[in-house]
This record gives C-alpha cells, sequence and structure tokens, in this order.
C-alpha cells in the first residue's frame, strides 16, 4: 500500500522572509483562535482574550514605532502570521494584518505626535474608516473639523485611535495634496450598531459618526507626505521609506488564504474516516482544491517576495509592476474563493447550518474576495490594457 500524503497548512515553512518563531508561535495559538472563532463570530467582535494575545504575541506591535528596527523588514512576518491565524478564524486574521498593518502609519509621523499617541503605554490600536458622501473636513485656525460619517471600521470597539483621511477643500495646502490623513482618538466618535455583513463578522467593522470634532494641527497631515516615498535611514525597516500602499493593500492576501487553507482542513476533517471518504466524487474535490490552494500558495509566496525584494533594494514598484501586483491579487482571491465554493457544494445541503465551520469560511471568504483591493473587473481591466499597448512600450514580462 502507498505512502498516505497528507497537507497540513498550518505546518507548511512560512514565507522565507518572515521570522520563524512569531510563525511558530501562532500556530500555538491557531487552536484557541479556531475555538473561539463561532461566538466571535455570533458576538460581531472578537473575544478581548484574542486582542490579548495578539498584543502580548508581538503580532500587532511589528510595525508599531516601537518596533525594534530591522533592515530585512518585518511585514512578511504580518502577513503569514495572518494567515495562519485566519485558518482558525478569518477576522482573527484580518485584524491581525489589515488592523495591525496600520501602526506602520504611525511609524511615519513625526516623534511629537508618536509621543502623543502613545502617551497611555505600549497597546495601541489604530483602526481606520472610509469617508462617506457626507463625510467633511474643514480648516480652522486650532485644527481640522471632522464631521460626518464614516464607514468600514474594522476593529473599532478595540481601537484606541482611528485613522481618517479625506479633501480638505479649504486647507492652505490644498492645491498641494489631495487628500489629508488625521489621528482621531476612538472615543471621541459614536460607534454605530451598522455592521450586519453576512461573512467577517468578528471584525466589528461598524461605521462612525464624528460630531464637529476638532483635531489638532498636530495630528493632521497630507496624505501623500506620510504615504509617499522618503529617505530612508541607515539600518531602518524598508517600510518607513517606500510607498505604503502597496504594502498596506496586499496584506490582504494573509487571511485570504488562510481561510481557504482552513475551509480545506475542515473539509478534510469532516471527511476522515466517515463513509464518504472512500466516494470519487469527494476525493476528487479533495484533490482539485488541494492542488489549486499549492497553486495559490505559490502566486502568494511570489507576492510577498515582490514586494520584501523591493523593500530590501530600497526600490519602489513602477507603475506596470504595481498593475500586476494587483492583476495577481485579484487573481489570487478568485483562486481561493473557488477552493471553498468547490468544497461547500460538494457536501451539499447537509451542511448548509450557520455553526458549520466549513460555512464560516465560505461566509468570510466572499466578504473578503468582496474587497476594494480585490476587484476583479478593476485589476484584470488596467492590466488588460497595459498589455495591449504597443510593443514597444509593453511592459508585460515574457
Amino acid at each position: 500500500m502507498g505512502a498516505r500524503v497528507m497537507f497540513d497548512f498550518a505546518e507548511q515553512m512560512p514565507h522565507q522572509a518572515a521570522l520563524l518563531a512569531l510563525c511558530q508561535r501562532a500556530r500555538q495559538h491557531l487552536p484557541g483562535w479556531r475555538e473561539r472563532a463561532s461566538v466571535a463570530e455570533k458576538n460581531r467582535r472578537l473575544n478581548s482574550a484574542t486582542f490579548t494575545e495578539l498584543f502580548a504575541g508581538g503580532w500587532l506591535d511589528l510595525l508599531s514605532p516601537r518596533a525594534p528596527a530591522t533592515s530585512s523588514g518585518h511585514w512578511p512576518t504580518l502577513v503569514e502570521s495572518a494567515r495562519i491565524a485566519a485558518m482558525g478564524c478569518a477576522s482573527t486574521g484580518w485584524m491581525l494584518a489589515l488592523v495591525g498593518g496600520h501602526s506602520c502609519i504611525a511609524r511615519r509621523l513625526p516623534p511629537s505626535c508618536q509621543a502623543r499617541l502613545y502617551a497611555e503605554g505600549p497597546r495601541q490600536l489604530f483602526a481606520s474608516a472610509s469617508n462617506s458622501a457626507d463625510s467633511q473636513l474643514s480648516f480652522e485656525a486650532e485644527g481640522v473639523r471632522v464631521s460626518g460619517r464614516w464607514r468600514f471600521s474594522s476593529g473599532i470597539e478595540n481601537a484606541t485611535w482611528l485613522i481618517l483621511n479625506a479633501p480638505c477643500p479649504n486647507h492652505p495646502d490644498a492645491e498641494r495634496t489631495p487628500r489629508f490623513l488625521l489621528l482621531v482618538a476612538a472615543h471621541k466618535v459614536q460607534k454605530l450598531d451598522s455592521w450586519d455583513s453576512y461573512g467577517m463578522a468578528a471584525t466589528g467593522s461598524h461605521d462612525v459618526l464624528a460630531h464637529q470634532l476638532l483635531v489638532p494641527h498636530e495630528q493632521a497631515f497630507p496624505l501623500n507626505e506620510i504615504f509617499g516615498q522618503r529617505p530612508l535611514a541607515p539600518g531602518a525597516d524598508y517600510i518607513d521609506g517606500l510607498p505604503l500602499a502597496p504594502y498596506l493593500t496586499t496584506s490582504i492576501i494573509g487571511p485570504l488564504l488562510g481561510c481557504a487553507e482552513g475551509a480545506h482542513a475542515e473539509y478534510v476533517a469532516t471527511l476522515a474516516g466517515s463513509p464518504l471518504s472512500s466516494d470519487p466524487r469527494y476525493a476528487e474535490k479533495v484533490s482539485h482544491s488541494s492542488a489549486q490552494l499549492y497553486s495559490a500558495r505559490l502566486l502568494y509566496d511570489s507576492l510577498i517576495s515582490r514586494l520584501h525584494d523591493a523593500g530590501i533594494r530600497s526600490h519602489a514598484l513602477d507603475a506596470a509592476q504595481l498593475l500586476l501586483l494587483k492583476r495577481d491579487r485579484a487573481y489570487l482571491a478568485r483562486q481561493c474563493v473557488q477552493v471553498v465554493q468547490r468544497l461547500v457544494e460538494r457536501l451539499g445541503a447537509s451542511s448548509l447550518v450557520t455553526g458549520n465551520p466549513l460555512q464560516r469560511h465560505w461566509r468570510d471568504i466572499q466578504a473578503m474576495a468582496a474587497h476594494r483591493d480585490l476587484v476583479w473587473s478593476d485589476a484584470m481591466l488596467a492590466c488588460g490594457k497595459n498589455i495591449l499597448l504597443p510593443v514597444s512600450t509593453n511592459t508585460e514580462p515574457a
């Protein structure tokens, strides 16, 4: 009888640029995060014990201004740790990769502002929110006035600071920069109970209201100055010098792939030892999904490598490389959704219960794939137009 082939995605070696010790620590916490996932989904927020572990384990501080400096970069570790966490709970992986990643914005602020942000201690969580039609910024002598509704603030119930950005038409620097970034104490905004999403429920991504809130000028900055490329001090983490957007928007691939891997693991666990395990129809589905996940993992590693290699060389990706990055993120999302879809369809109607972990992974991956940084049509159209440029300007690799 031939050797039995087993795939344990949690035990796979992390990307070579990630810190092995932190990834191994995430594996140790994975059973606990998986056990809490169902209750977190019902409560529409993560357990406080999970946040305690994410801070104590060092994951939420990997990119903070208080993180140890390293020229090799902590960003791959953040993404890989989030992948492992998302195998058990996609919302935990999301909080780690996306919300935890926001602390790299604080790294770029002046030391005086950083001191203000961390005045109450090292445990600071930075949520963000998207502006809506009625979000408004207005310049005044004492600061910037913030009002209106701001949307999709993941982690706001546990955040200490909220990061907002929007145009400020009457700002003296409005002609020089189209948008401004502001740091707002989270307790000063009204949290709305608006997050009733079918998936990623435990992220607590509620909308918030700002009621004519005055933010000091010391906490307001031109967005392009914070997110753009800047000189890098010798020995500093590359996240301090290169344009931030590609790193922040690509962090999503960690929880995305981890969620699909977690679904596959749940499927295999459901079939193991059951009469269905000898059914060729189920064997074909699990093999197909395993192969697709293997392919997705290679693309995932490539995305991390492109940004990490650019970082250690202090090289910002050019416009064509950014198009390929966005294309491949969207393609990775499509592959992960297909993996989970195939498994859910094969188990049939008997699995259509809220408490089924595979169904939770299905709900979560649908919500993640709908994120604006993974929109298929936008990414493919932009990249396709570039590919179809005249040969003399075509930058698509052979």
